[in-house]
């Protein structure tokens, strides 16, 4: 009883109140009773948590290591480092990157985060949230536009600004589609949820078409204005095909930036958000050095296996601010709550890419499609001339 007027409190002040980019106080104490709700985090690690509060160092160690299965580093993150974040739907920024995002602002450092779709193609939630099982395009667009504004204040609960958020507006559950089947303007992708065939909010670039060409062209120019030292993007193991390929079209706009010489190449980290018993199970790790693109070994398994893994450990703080970020993410929170709570662990896990993984990787996978005639030559052109 007292769990259910709990959420219920929880989605009214969401759903009711405004979005505000003032991040409310919260005491290592208050955040401890929060856990019992929101939190995994088994009770012979409250101990450890506790005790984090106690250094001096924002996210020092714990000795409660959520991933010391697997062999990996720790990541440190500069002062005023420049970090890019791409999100195939909003939520994934806060599932994967809350933390990262709290240190890199804590350095004096800034953010930008890059979704790649507003998550308007979700059929089962918009299906629950109008009640009727006939639903027309304006429930997935009005849908998309509640996400857009859930993503927003979920950042302002990280400490980022509305204008630290960039939404290109592509489409939901097809992502996957653009790579391997819609790579032209010449024939775009029609979302089968919205009915649109580019991008449709204001604020988004709406003289794009919804193909593969465009999308990687989108992701270069964000990159290019802000110019960052890190880009964090979907990991291409992911078993979902919007964040395996968004991780693929992103490293494609990276190897075409990087085609430059003068250009100095950043840093790339992959996260993972869907992949069988991650985070909590260490079966995960077992298999994942063999697994390519998509979770499929026979591409890109190899290059992908050199991936080196990084943990960032977050403080009680920082966990509680991935605690309300998640919570801000109000149409996901009814459904996915179990899953949100997987992720409130005490580190973030990362991949780190060489650049010849940044390289290798998207020129394997547009091999495997044949959607390429040449390395560097633009898709709609070589598709013009079959």
């Amino acid at each position: 009883m007292k769990l259910t007027s709990a959420l219920f409190l929880v989605f009214t002040i969401i759903f009711c109140g405004p979005i505000l980019c003032a991040a409310e106080e919260i005491t290592a104490e208050q955040y401890l009773k929060d856990m019992s709700v929101f939190s995994p985090v088994a009770e012979n690690s409250i101990k450890d948590l506790i005790q984090q509060k106690e250094h001096a160092v924002p996210g020092a160690a714990s000795k409660f290591d959520p991933f010391s299965y697997i062999p990996h580093g720790l990541l440190s993150v500069p002062p005023g480092t420049r970090v890019m974040i791409f999100s195939p739907h909003p939520d994934d920024e806060s599932i994967a990157a809350s933390g990262l995002i709290q240190r890199v602002l804590e350095g004096e450092g800034k953010v930008r985060v890059v979704f790649v779709t507003s998550g308007d193609g979700y059929t089962f939630a918009v299906r629950l949230r109008v009640k009727n099982a006939r639903i027309s395009a304006r429930d997935f667009i009005e849908y998309g536009k509640r996400r857009q504004e859930e993503a927003v204040h979920a950042l302002c609960e990280l400490g980022l600004q509305p204008e630290d958020a960039t939404f290109l507006g592509f489409p939901d559950d097809g992502i996957g589609n653009l790579w391997d089947s819609y790579w032209s303007d010449l024939k775009p992708f029609i979302s089968p949820h919205t009915l649109f065939d580019r991008p449709h909010r204001k604020g988004m670039n709406r003289w794009v078409k919804y193909s593969g060409v465009s999308l990687r062209d989108e992701i270069e120019r964000v990159i290019k204005e802000f110019s960052p030292d890190w880009v964090v993007l979907p990991d291409p193991r992911d078993y979902h095909p919007d964040h395996a390929t968004a991780g693929v079209f992103v490293l494609d706009a990276l190897r075409t930036i990087y085609s430059d010489e003068d250009t100095l190449p950043a840093k790339v980290l992959t996260y993972l958000v869907h992949y069988k018993g991650y985070p909590l199970a260490s079966e995960w790790s077992n298999g994942i050095s063999g697994t390519g693109i998509g979770g499929y070994s026979k591409i890109s398994g190899e290059t992908l296996a050199a991936t080196q893994w990084m943990t960032l450990p977050l403080s009680p703080e920082e966990v509680e601010g991935k605690r309300r970020a998640l919570i801000s993410h109000a149409c996901q929170l009814q459904m996915l709550q179990w899953f949100f709570r997987n992720f409130l662990l005490s580190s973030e896990l990362y991949g780190s890419l060489d650049l010849m993984q940044v390289i290798t990787v998207p020129l394997e996978y547009a091999a495997y499609y044949r959607h390429l005639a040449k390395a560097d030559e633009p898709a709609s052109k070589a598709e013009a001339g079959q």
